[in-house]
Protein backbone atom coordinates (compact mmCIF):
# COMPACT_ATOMS: atom_id res chain seq x y z
CA UNK A 1 0.00 0.00 0.00
CA UNK A 2 1.27 3.53 -1.31
CA UNK A 3 1.33 6.14 1.26
CA UNK A 4 1.37 9.89 0.62
CA UNK A 5 5.29 11.46 1.74
CA UNK A 6 4.45 14.41 3.42
CA UNK A 7 6.02 17.62 1.38
CA UNK A 8 7.80 20.10 2.77
CA UNK A 9 5.83 23.48 2.29
CA UNK A 10 6.93 26.69 3.18
CA UNK A 11 4.39 29.28 5.04
CA UNK A 12 3.06 32.05 2.70
CA UNK A 13 3.84 35.45 3.64
CA UNK A 14 3.21 38.31 1.75
CA UNK A 15 3.38 42.13 3.17
CA UNK A 16 -0.38 44.04 2.49
CA UNK A 17 -0.27 47.87 2.85
CA UNK A 18 -2.80 49.51 4.63
CA UNK A 19 -4.14 52.40 1.62
CA UNK A 20 -6.78 50.72 0.51
CA UNK A 21 -10.57 51.68 1.09
CA UNK A 22 -10.61 51.24 5.23
CA UNK A 23 -14.07 49.74 5.37
CA UNK A 24 -14.02 46.65 2.99
CA UNK A 25 -10.64 45.57 3.57
CA UNK A 26 -11.20 45.76 7.28
CA UNK A 27 -14.03 43.26 6.23
CA UNK A 28 -11.98 41.04 4.53
CA UNK A 29 -9.30 40.97 6.63
CA UNK A 30 -11.82 40.27 9.53
CA UNK A 31 -13.10 37.39 7.55
CA UNK A 32 -10.25 36.25 6.88
CA UNK A 33 -8.96 35.86 10.43
CA UNK A 34 -12.35 34.32 11.67
CA UNK A 35 -11.07 31.27 9.18
CA UNK A 36 -14.39 32.62 6.67
CA UNK A 37 -12.20 32.49 3.48
CA UNK A 38 -15.82 32.04 1.14
CA UNK A 39 -16.88 35.46 2.77
CA UNK A 40 -13.73 37.06 2.77
CA UNK A 41 -12.94 36.08 -0.87
CA UNK A 42 -16.34 37.92 -1.87
CA UNK A 43 -15.18 40.92 -0.21
CA UNK A 44 -11.60 40.77 -2.10
CA UNK A 45 -13.38 40.38 -5.54
CA UNK A 46 -15.69 43.30 -5.12
CA UNK A 47 -12.38 45.31 -3.88
CA UNK A 48 -10.29 44.22 -6.52
CA UNK A 49 -12.88 45.15 -9.21
CA UNK A 50 -12.86 49.06 -7.59
CA UNK A 51 -8.74 48.61 -7.64
CA UNK A 52 -7.41 46.21 -9.77
CA UNK A 53 -3.89 47.74 -9.81
CA UNK A 54 -3.52 47.03 -5.96
CA UNK A 55 -1.03 44.78 -5.13
CA UNK A 56 -1.73 44.49 -1.24
CA UNK A 57 -5.31 43.02 -2.43
CA UNK A 58 -4.32 40.54 -5.00
CA UNK A 59 -2.13 39.28 -2.04
CA UNK A 60 -4.58 38.93 0.44
CA UNK A 61 -6.72 37.06 -2.06
CA UNK A 62 -3.63 35.06 -2.58
CA UNK A 63 -3.51 33.48 1.19
CA UNK A 64 -7.40 33.16 0.71
CA UNK A 65 -6.84 30.95 -2.06
CA UNK A 66 -4.27 29.04 -0.96
CA UNK A 67 -6.50 28.30 2.59
CA UNK A 68 -8.93 27.28 0.09
CA UNK A 69 -7.01 24.82 -1.87
CA UNK A 70 -7.90 27.41 -4.96
CA UNK A 71 -4.48 26.67 -6.31
CA UNK A 72 -4.97 27.75 -9.68
CA UNK A 73 -6.56 30.65 -9.10
CA UNK A 74 -3.45 31.47 -5.96
CA UNK A 75 -1.24 31.63 -9.57
CA UNK A 76 -3.13 33.71 -11.54
CA UNK A 77 -3.22 36.29 -8.77
CA UNK A 78 0.14 35.89 -8.15
CA UNK A 79 1.33 36.11 -11.95
CA UNK A 80 -0.99 39.30 -11.12
CA UNK A 81 1.16 40.46 -8.70
CA UNK A 82 4.67 39.69 -10.73
CA UNK A 83 3.11 41.62 -13.64
CA UNK A 84 2.28 44.87 -11.38
CA UNK A 85 5.93 44.61 -9.36
CA UNK A 86 7.69 44.38 -13.13
CA UNK A 87 8.81 41.19 -12.59
CA UNK A 88 10.63 42.18 -9.32
CA UNK A 89 8.65 40.02 -6.96
CA UNK A 90 11.08 37.29 -5.19
CA UNK A 91 7.96 36.66 -2.99
CA UNK A 92 5.03 36.06 -5.10
CA UNK A 93 7.80 33.68 -7.44
CA UNK A 94 8.51 31.72 -4.47
CA UNK A 95 4.60 31.49 -3.60
CA UNK A 96 4.03 30.62 -7.22
CA UNK A 97 6.16 27.67 -6.64
CA UNK A 98 4.53 26.34 -3.64
CA UNK A 99 1.53 26.79 -5.66
CA UNK A 100 2.65 24.46 -8.28
CA UNK A 101 4.17 22.05 -5.92
CA UNK A 102 0.75 21.15 -4.93
CA UNK A 103 -0.28 20.90 -7.80
CA UNK A 104 2.05 18.49 -9.50
CA UNK A 105 3.65 20.96 -11.74
CA UNK A 106 6.81 20.45 -10.33
CA UNK A 107 9.36 21.71 -13.36
CA UNK A 108 7.27 24.95 -13.27
CA UNK A 109 8.16 25.08 -9.25
CA UNK A 110 11.81 24.55 -10.07
CA UNK A 111 11.97 27.23 -12.12
CA UNK A 112 10.44 29.79 -9.90
CA UNK A 113 12.26 28.68 -7.21
CA UNK A 114 15.63 29.30 -9.07
CA UNK A 115 14.62 32.31 -10.29
CA UNK A 116 14.31 33.31 -6.13
CA UNK A 117 17.92 31.54 -5.29
CA UNK A 118 19.19 33.59 -8.11
CA UNK A 119 17.42 37.01 -7.79
CA UNK A 120 17.63 37.30 -3.83
CA UNK A 121 20.11 40.00 -2.73
CA UNK A 122 20.28 38.66 0.76
CA UNK A 123 20.18 35.22 2.84
CA UNK A 124 17.36 35.83 5.07
CA UNK A 125 15.19 33.23 4.57
CA UNK A 126 17.25 31.43 2.42
CA UNK A 127 17.29 28.26 4.32
CA UNK A 128 13.54 27.77 3.79
CA UNK A 129 14.07 28.53 -0.02
CA UNK A 130 16.65 25.21 0.24
CA UNK A 131 14.29 23.41 2.05
CA UNK A 132 11.44 24.00 -0.60
CA UNK A 133 13.53 23.53 -3.74
CA UNK A 134 14.88 20.08 -2.09
CA UNK A 135 11.00 19.33 -1.59
CA UNK A 136 10.50 19.87 -5.85
CA UNK A 137 13.60 17.66 -6.87
CA UNK A 138 12.57 14.98 -4.43
CA UNK A 139 9.17 14.77 -6.23
CA UNK A 140 10.92 14.87 -9.09
CA UNK A 141 13.22 12.24 -8.25
CA UNK A 142 16.30 13.86 -7.73
CA UNK A 143 17.26 12.24 -4.82
CA UNK A 144 20.86 13.39 -4.51
CA UNK A 145 20.48 16.84 -5.27
CA UNK A 146 17.43 17.11 -2.89
CA UNK A 147 19.92 15.59 -0.18
CA UNK A 148 22.43 17.90 -0.82
CA UNK A 149 19.72 21.02 -0.54
CA UNK A 150 18.18 19.77 2.74
CA UNK A 151 21.46 20.01 4.16
CA UNK A 152 22.81 23.21 2.94
CA UNK A 153 19.31 24.46 4.59
CA UNK A 154 20.61 22.54 7.69
CA UNK A 155 24.24 24.00 7.64
CA UNK A 156 22.76 27.55 6.96
CA UNK A 157 20.40 27.68 9.60
CA UNK A 158 22.64 25.77 11.97
CA UNK A 159 19.90 25.49 14.81
CA UNK A 160 18.77 28.78 14.39
CA UNK A 161 15.09 28.46 13.54
CA UNK A 162 14.13 24.75 14.93
CA UNK A 163 11.07 24.59 12.43
CA UNK A 164 13.90 24.97 9.48
CA UNK A 165 15.51 21.83 11.15
CA UNK A 166 12.77 20.29 11.44
CA UNK A 167 11.75 20.56 8.32
CA UNK A 168 15.17 19.27 6.98
CA UNK A 169 15.16 16.26 9.05
CA UNK A 170 11.58 15.56 7.23
CA UNK A 171 12.90 15.90 4.16
CA UNK A 172 15.93 13.63 4.71
CA UNK A 173 13.93 11.04 6.51
CA UNK A 174 11.55 11.44 2.82
CA UNK A 175 14.90 10.37 1.10
CA UNK A 176 16.38 7.70 2.94
CA UNK A 177 15.74 4.04 1.70
CA UNK A 178 16.04 2.33 5.18
CA UNK A 179 13.12 2.69 7.52
CA UNK A 180 15.20 2.55 10.50
CA UNK A 181 17.14 5.86 9.47
CA UNK A 182 14.01 7.51 8.39
CA UNK A 183 12.66 7.03 11.87
CA UNK A 184 15.87 8.30 13.39
CA UNK A 185 15.55 11.25 11.54
CA UNK A 186 11.94 11.83 12.22
CA UNK A 187 12.48 11.29 15.93
CA UNK A 188 15.02 13.92 16.02
CA UNK A 189 12.52 16.51 14.19
CA UNK A 190 9.95 15.52 16.58
CA UNK A 191 12.37 16.43 19.68
CA UNK A 192 13.49 19.47 17.93
CA UNK A 193 10.04 20.89 17.37
CA UNK A 194 7.51 19.29 19.37
CA UNK A 195 4.42 20.84 17.87
CA UNK A 196 5.61 19.59 14.32
CA UNK A 197 2.28 18.52 12.45
CA UNK A 198 4.61 17.88 9.90
CA UNK A 199 6.90 15.32 11.15
CA UNK A 200 4.31 13.31 13.63
CA UNK A 201 2.41 12.88 10.25
CA UNK A 202 5.96 11.51 8.15
CA UNK A 203 6.53 9.47 11.33
CA UNK A 204 2.92 8.29 11.17
CA UNK A 205 2.65 7.22 7.45
CA UNK A 206 6.11 5.20 8.29
CA UNK A 207 4.46 3.25 10.90
CA UNK A 208 1.48 2.89 9.27
CA UNK A 209 3.52 1.12 5.88
CA UNK A 210 5.00 -1.12 9.33
CA UNK A 211 1.60 -1.62 10.20
CA UNK A 212 2.10 -0.67 13.88
CA UNK A 213 -1.21 0.41 14.21
CA UNK A 214 -1.43 1.54 17.52
CA UNK A 215 1.86 4.07 16.96
CA UNK A 216 0.26 5.28 13.53
CA UNK A 217 -2.64 6.40 14.82
CA UNK A 218 -0.98 8.12 17.96
CA UNK A 219 1.20 9.89 15.54
CA UNK A 220 -1.77 10.94 13.21
CA UNK A 221 -3.56 12.39 16.00
CA UNK A 222 -0.96 14.71 17.08
CA UNK A 223 -0.31 15.71 13.37
CA UNK A 224 -3.69 16.87 12.94
CA UNK A 225 -3.98 18.65 16.42
CA UNK A 226 -0.61 20.82 15.16
CA UNK A 227 -1.57 20.93 11.67
CA UNK A 228 -5.69 20.70 11.26
CA UNK A 229 -5.28 22.11 7.60
CA UNK A 230 -2.80 20.06 6.05
CA UNK A 231 -4.49 17.39 3.31
CA UNK A 232 -2.24 14.47 3.43
CA UNK A 233 -2.21 14.14 7.11
CA UNK A 234 -6.07 13.62 6.70
CA UNK A 235 -5.58 11.28 3.26
CA UNK A 236 -3.18 9.14 5.75
CA UNK A 237 -5.91 9.01 8.13
CA UNK A 238 -8.39 7.54 5.98
CA UNK A 239 -5.74 4.84 4.87
CA UNK A 240 -5.75 3.56 8.14
CA UNK A 241 -9.25 2.95 8.63
CA UNK A 242 -10.09 1.95 4.88
CA UNK A 243 -6.99 -0.42 5.37
CA UNK A 244 -6.49 -1.28 8.66
CA UNK A 245 -9.81 -0.72 10.91
CA UNK A 246 -12.30 -1.24 7.79
CA UNK A 247 -14.10 1.73 9.30
CA UNK A 248 -15.89 3.13 6.21
CA UNK A 249 -17.49 6.22 7.59
CA UNK A 250 -14.72 7.76 9.16
CA UNK A 251 -12.00 6.33 6.48
CA UNK A 252 -14.78 8.39 4.07
CA UNK A 253 -14.54 11.12 6.56
CA UNK A 254 -11.14 12.07 6.15
CA UNK A 255 -10.85 11.08 2.49
CA UNK A 256 -13.64 13.91 1.89
CA UNK A 257 -11.84 16.33 3.81
CA UNK A 258 -8.29 15.59 2.29
CA UNK A 259 -10.44 16.96 -1.09
CA UNK A 260 -12.16 19.72 0.89
CA UNK A 261 -8.67 21.33 1.90
CA UNK A 262 -7.28 21.03 -1.15
CA UNK A 263 -9.68 20.40 -4.15
CA UNK A 264 -6.82 21.08 -6.52
CA UNK A 265 -4.30 19.08 -4.97
CA UNK A 266 -2.31 16.47 -7.57
CA UNK A 267 -3.08 13.38 -5.35
CA UNK A 268 -7.05 13.77 -5.44
CA UNK A 269 -7.05 10.96 -8.29
CA UNK A 270 -6.16 8.81 -5.81
CA UNK A 271 -8.29 9.73 -3.12
CA UNK A 272 -11.20 10.01 -4.82
CA UNK A 273 -10.34 6.34 -6.40
CA UNK A 274 -9.75 5.05 -2.73
CA UNK A 275 -13.62 6.98 -1.83
CA UNK A 276 -14.80 4.85 -4.80
CA UNK A 277 -13.47 1.81 -3.47
CA UNK A 278 -15.54 2.34 -0.83
CA UNK A 279 -18.45 3.13 -2.15
CA UNK A 280 -18.20 0.44 -3.74
CA UNK A 281 -17.63 -1.46 -1.33
CA UNK A 282 -20.70 -0.60 0.61
CA UNK A 283 -22.61 -1.22 -2.15
CA UNK A 284 -23.53 2.43 -3.12
CA UNK A 285 -22.48 1.76 -7.03
CA UNK A 286 -23.77 4.90 -8.63
CA UNK A 287 -21.48 6.97 -5.93
CA UNK A 288 -18.57 4.78 -6.51
CA UNK A 289 -18.81 5.54 -10.31
CA UNK A 290 -18.98 9.38 -9.82
CA UNK A 291 -15.51 8.98 -8.01
CA UNK A 292 -14.06 6.90 -10.63
CA UNK A 293 -15.37 9.44 -13.08
CA UNK A 294 -14.08 12.39 -11.35
CA UNK A 295 -10.58 10.59 -10.65
CA UNK A 296 -10.38 9.49 -14.27
CA UNK A 297 -10.75 13.22 -15.60
CA UNK A 298 -7.82 14.18 -13.12
CA UNK A 299 -5.30 11.43 -14.30
CA UNK A 300 -6.68 8.97 -16.86
CA UNK A 301 -2.93 6.94 -16.56
CA UNK A 302 -3.71 5.74 -13.28
CA UNK A 303 -4.03 2.16 -13.53
CA UNK A 304 -4.90 1.14 -10.25
CA UNK A 305 -7.70 3.38 -10.95
CA UNK A 306 -8.83 2.31 -13.93
CA UNK A 307 -8.30 -0.97 -12.50
CA UNK A 308 -10.82 -0.60 -9.71
CA UNK A 309 -12.55 1.16 -12.18
CA UNK A 310 -13.05 -1.83 -14.17
CA UNK A 311 -14.07 -3.75 -11.52
CA UNK A 312 -17.00 -1.48 -10.51
CA UNK A 313 -18.38 -1.78 -14.16
CA UNK A 314 -17.83 -5.47 -14.63
CA UNK A 315 -20.26 -5.78 -10.76
CA UNK A 316 -22.39 -3.34 -12.66
CA UNK A 317 -23.18 -5.89 -16.02
CA UNK A 318 -21.04 -3.21 -17.69
CA UNK A 319 -18.71 -5.60 -19.12
CA UNK A 320 -17.69 -3.61 -22.86
CA UNK A 321 -16.60 -0.90 -20.21
CA UNK A 322 -15.18 -2.64 -17.64
CA UNK A 323 -12.96 -4.50 -20.48
CA UNK A 324 -12.01 -1.19 -22.04
CA UNK A 325 -10.62 0.32 -18.72
CA UNK A 326 -8.90 -3.08 -17.77
CA UNK A 327 -7.14 -3.20 -21.04
CA UNK A 328 -5.95 1.06 -20.38
CA UNK A 329 -4.50 -0.52 -17.35
CA UNK A 330 -2.61 -3.21 -18.65
CA UNK A 331 -1.24 -0.93 -20.84
CA UNK A 332 0.23 1.09 -18.50
CA UNK A 333 1.19 -1.88 -15.81
CA UNK A 334 1.39 -4.58 -18.08
CA UNK A 335 3.12 -6.63 -15.37
CA UNK A 336 0.43 -6.85 -12.76
CA UNK A 337 -1.37 -10.39 -12.61
CA UNK A 338 -4.30 -8.76 -10.92
CA UNK A 339 -5.37 -6.97 -14.17
CA UNK A 340 -4.96 -9.79 -16.29
CA UNK A 341 -7.03 -11.75 -14.27
CA UNK A 342 -9.81 -9.22 -13.43
CA UNK A 343 -9.74 -9.39 -17.83
CA UNK A 344 -10.14 -12.77 -17.86
CA UNK A 345 -13.28 -12.67 -15.87
CA UNK A 346 -15.14 -9.94 -17.92
CA UNK A 347 -14.08 -11.96 -20.72
CA UNK A 348 -15.81 -14.88 -19.15
CA UNK A 349 -19.04 -12.80 -18.65
CA UNK A 350 -18.83 -11.92 -22.58
CA UNK A 351 -18.46 -15.65 -22.77
CA UNK A 352 -15.06 -15.64 -24.60
CA UNK A 353 -13.84 -17.95 -23.03
CA UNK A 354 -10.81 -18.49 -25.73
CA UNK A 355 -9.55 -15.48 -24.84
CA UNK A 356 -10.28 -15.67 -21.13
CA UNK A 357 -8.23 -18.38 -20.80
CA UNK A 358 -5.05 -17.10 -22.67
CA UNK A 359 -5.74 -13.69 -20.76
CA UNK A 360 -5.67 -16.12 -17.19
CA UNK A 361 -2.44 -17.74 -18.64
CA UNK A 362 -0.66 -14.55 -18.69
CA UNK A 363 -1.65 -14.11 -15.47
CA UNK A 364 0.21 -17.20 -14.10
CA UNK A 365 3.28 -16.59 -16.81
CA UNK A 366 3.62 -13.31 -14.38
CA UNK A 367 3.54 -14.88 -11.15
CA UNK A 368 3.05 -18.47 -11.09
CA UNK A 369 2.10 -18.45 -7.41
CA UNK A 370 -0.75 -16.11 -8.16
CA UNK A 371 -4.12 -18.56 -6.72
CA UNK A 372 -6.51 -16.30 -8.45
CA UNK A 373 -6.32 -17.19 -12.09
CA UNK A 374 -5.83 -20.75 -11.31
CA UNK A 375 -9.28 -20.92 -9.66
CA UNK A 376 -10.74 -19.12 -12.70
CA UNK A 377 -9.67 -21.31 -15.08
CA UNK A 378 -11.28 -24.40 -13.05
CA UNK A 379 -14.10 -22.60 -13.37
CA UNK A 380 -14.23 -22.02 -17.09
CA UNK A 381 -13.09 -25.42 -17.57
CA UNK A 382 -15.87 -26.65 -16.01
CA UNK A 383 -17.91 -24.28 -18.03
CA UNK A 384 -16.54 -25.75 -21.18
CA UNK A 385 -17.43 -29.49 -19.20
CA UNK A 386 -13.19 -30.17 -19.42
CA UNK A 387 -13.70 -32.00 -16.00
CA UNK A 388 -10.06 -33.15 -15.37
CA UNK A 389 -8.97 -30.04 -16.45
CA UNK A 390 -11.01 -27.73 -14.43
CA UNK A 391 -10.02 -30.43 -11.28
CA UNK A 392 -5.97 -29.89 -12.44
CA UNK A 393 -6.70 -25.75 -12.11
CA UNK A 394 -8.60 -26.24 -8.63
CA UNK A 395 -5.53 -28.45 -7.09
CA UNK A 396 -2.99 -25.43 -7.75
CA UNK A 397 -5.50 -23.22 -6.51
CA UNK A 398 -5.70 -25.29 -3.21
CA UNK A 399 -2.13 -26.05 -2.60
CA UNK A 400 -1.46 -21.75 -3.09
CA UNK A 401 -4.88 -21.50 -0.40
CA UNK A 402 -6.59 -19.85 -2.62
CA UNK A 403 -10.10 -19.59 -1.30
CA UNK A 404 -10.11 -22.35 0.07
CA UNK A 405 -13.76 -22.91 1.27
CA UNK A 406 -14.80 -22.40 -2.54
CA UNK A 407 -12.39 -24.11 -4.38
CA UNK A 408 -12.82 -26.97 -1.85
CA UNK A 409 -16.58 -26.91 -2.90
CA UNK A 410 -16.04 -26.15 -6.31
CA UNK A 411 -13.41 -29.49 -6.73
CA UNK A 412 -15.85 -31.16 -4.90
CA UNK A 413 -18.55 -31.40 -6.99
CA UNK A 414 -16.12 -32.05 -10.13
CA UNK A 415 -15.03 -35.12 -8.06
CA UNK A 416 -18.33 -36.39 -7.90
CA UNK A 417 -19.14 -36.24 -11.20
CA UNK A 418 -15.86 -38.83 -11.87
CA UNK A 419 -16.64 -41.15 -9.18
CA UNK A 420 -14.37 -40.38 -7.19
CA UNK A 421 -16.41 -39.58 -3.91
CA UNK A 422 -14.29 -40.24 -0.90
CA UNK A 423 -12.12 -37.46 -1.96
CA UNK A 424 -15.11 -35.15 -3.02
CA UNK A 425 -16.48 -35.73 0.78
CA UNK A 426 -13.08 -34.92 2.35
CA UNK A 427 -13.05 -31.80 0.27
CA UNK A 428 -16.94 -30.99 1.86
CA UNK A 429 -15.49 -31.50 4.99
CA UNK A 430 -12.65 -29.62 5.15
CA UNK A 431 -14.49 -26.97 3.49
CA UNK A 432 -17.59 -27.07 6.39
CA UNK A 433 -14.62 -26.92 8.63
CA UNK A 434 -13.48 -23.34 6.97
CA UNK A 435 -16.92 -21.99 7.88
CA UNK A 436 -18.87 -23.42 4.53
CA UNK A 437 -21.85 -24.15 6.37
CA UNK A 438 -24.53 -23.65 3.66
CA UNK A 439 -22.82 -26.85 2.78
CA UNK A 440 -24.50 -29.08 5.29
CA UNK A 441 -27.43 -30.34 4.02
CA UNK A 442 -25.13 -31.59 0.23
CA UNK A 443 -22.80 -33.44 2.77
CA UNK A 444 -25.76 -34.96 4.39
CA UNK A 445 -27.10 -36.11 0.97
CA UNK A 446 -23.89 -37.09 -0.19
CA UNK A 447 -21.70 -38.33 1.89
CA UNK A 448 -24.11 -39.75 4.41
Amino acid sequence: MNFNKLSIIGLLILFVSCQEKKASKTTAENYFKEQKYEQALNELDKLIEQEPDSVSHYGLRVLTYSNLGMFREEIKDLNKIIELNDNKSITAHNERAIAYIRLGENEKALEDINYVIDNKEDTEGISQVYIQKASILFTLNDFENSKIFYNKALEINDNNDKTITSQALIGLANISDNPKDALNFLNRAIEIDTVSGLAYGARGAIFLEQENIENAFKDFQKAKKYDSYNPDIHFNIGQLYANYSNEIDSATYYFEKAIKLAPQAQNNDMINTNLGVLKHRSGKLDEALEHFKTAEKLNSKNDLLLFNYSMLLSDMGKNSEALDKINKAITINPKDPEYYNLKGSILIGQSNYEDAEQTFLKAIEINPNYGAPYYNLGYLNSEQNNIRKAIKYYNKAVQLDFDLPATLVNRALLLFKINQSQEACADLNRALQLGRTDIKSLIERKCG
